[in-house]
């Protein structure tokens, strides 16, 4: 899932970016990031970047409504990562997303080149003694940047496209439910 074949100049970008599109994408994630209902809601952030580019009239979801909302709809439409990164370069807002209990975790792609993710530190108890050790992630792979904001303590959930995708979830279970949409038809 972390390869792509599409080719990409030297910025990451498809051939078919529009510059404009991207640079007004970037802006918003940019813009979600310090937007200050956002620090601790990935909703607050995914809601900005749509009401920026999409709709200015969408309502704030949490992220589980978000996710339920975007499969029910006639105008959202399902994407892999690879494609979801090819749209974000494209200048198209594409929202990732994983239902969970109580509280699911949006994101949006950050265009720009596939990054390896890991390198931040993480607290990891160890279940046979106990002990709490602060280990580094490890990467896991090549992946698209993202813009996620959260209100949990994982620090791979916090990225202005220094992080990528599978970050946010930090393990392969988890990121096997990730799925990704995106408006409009193919």
């Amino acid at each position: 899932m972390g390869g792509s074949t599409a080719p990409t100049g030297a910025a990451g970008l498809t051939p078919a970016a529009d510059t404009k599109k991207v640079e007004e994408l970037k802006k918003a994630c940019d813009e979600a990031y310090s937007y200050a209902p956002a620090a601790n809601s990935c909703s607050h952030a995914v809601w900005y970047v749509i009401q920026k580019l999409i709709n200015p009239q969408e309502r704030l979801r949490t992220a589980n409504d978000l996710i339920d909302y975007m499969v029910a709809s006639k105008d959202w439409r399902e994407v892999t990562v690879d494609e979801g990164w090819q749209l974000a370069n494209e200048g198209k807002v594409v929202v990732g997303g994983r239902e969970d209990t109580p509280n699911g975790h949006v994101i949006i792609i950050y265009p720009g080149g596939k990054i390896p993710g890991g390198g931040y530190k993480y607290n990891f108890t160890n279940k046979r003694t106990g002990k709490v050790q602060q280990l580094i992630m490890h990467s896991h792979g090549n992946y698209p940047r993202c813009l996620s904001r959260s209100m949990g303590q994982w620090p791979g959930g916090v990225s202005k496209g220094d992080k990528n995708v599978f970050d946010p979830w930090g393990s392969e279970e988890a990121f096997k439910e990730v799925r990704f949409w995106t408006m409009g038809k193919p």
